[in-house]
């Protein structure tokens, strides 16, 4: 008798922990798709002002450059709000997925981590750059530095391409099944 209830006791200890495990995949996978959306948006805001970052980089007159200027500044800072919330989610996301414990979920979130850091970076950079030159006193300096923040945001678009990859395949790969189970061991 007391063999049989150990051996339910152990039973219902797996098969609670192992819904647990499973509804901690869930949550890791809500908060690695939102990364994914939020690196997605911040691409989109950044592909937006391209032609008014060009305008304000090569244009020859500065009151126009300065409007454009603005512009850039308005959509940048809405992409690197982005780019500020996917970090805060995928740092929560990365503790989730060792709390799942399937070693491909892991290595593709710390791959994201590490591009979604990378591209807050760049877009901050970027945004220094363009707070810059909308207050530079004439055309030359205001080029200069939209022409800095136009490369440090084709780099922050690099990595927030990178990001999302690695966030849809860390989404993908957290499964519990039959196949996965296989693979770990």
């Amino acid at each position: 008798m007391n063999k049989i209830k150990t051996y339910l006791k152990v039973t219902l200890i797996l098969f609670c922990t192992s819904g647990y495990t499973r509804a901690q995949c869930e949550v890791f996978k809500s908060e690695i798709q939102d990364v994914q959306s939020y690196m997605l948006q911040m691409r989109k805001l950044t592909d937006s002002l391209h032609t008014s970052s060009e305008i304000a980089a090569f244009g020859a007159q500065l009151g126009t450059a300065r409007s454009n200027t603005k512009e850039v500044k308005l959509l940048l800072g809405k992409a690197l709000t982005a780019a500020d919330e996917a970090v805060t989610l995928v740092s929560e996301a990365q503790y989730e997925s060792e709390r799942c414990g399937l070693a491909e979920a892991m290595s593709y979130t710390i791959d994201a981590e590490s591009h979604t850091i990378d591209a807050r970076d760049f877009a901050s950079e970027a945004f220094d750059n363009v707070k810059l030159a909308s207050t530079a006193k004439n055309l030359g300096n205001l080029q200069y530095h939209m022409r800095m923040a136009q490369r440090l945001i084709r780099e922050a678009q690099g990595a927030a391409d990178a990001a999302a990859y690695a966030a849809e395949f860390a989404h993908y790969s957290c499964s519990h099944d039959k196949y996965h189970a296989q693979a770990d061991k």
